[in-house]
């Protein structure tokens, strides 16, 4: 499921899907930016991998240059 936010004045979207064997991942995209993949952290559940996703498009939009 797609999940539409805005910070910092920026729109950006997060997906989470649960992957083989109950393990959960997430994808983001900043404004019309590419979308940016997790591929080598599977997380234990739906929350923590929501969790991880805006935790770092909030470090992504915090460091832009």
């Amino acid at each position: 499921m797609t999940h539409q936010f805005e910070y910092k004045g920026l729109h950006y979207s997060i997906d989470v899907s649960e992957v083989r064997n109950g393990g959960w991942t997430w994808s983001y995209q900043i404004q019309n930016g590419p979308v940016c993949k997790c591929k080598d952290l599977l997380l234990d559940s739906e929350e923590t991998a929501f969790s991880e996703a805006k935790r770092k498009v909030k470090w992504m939009i915090d460091h832009r240059k």
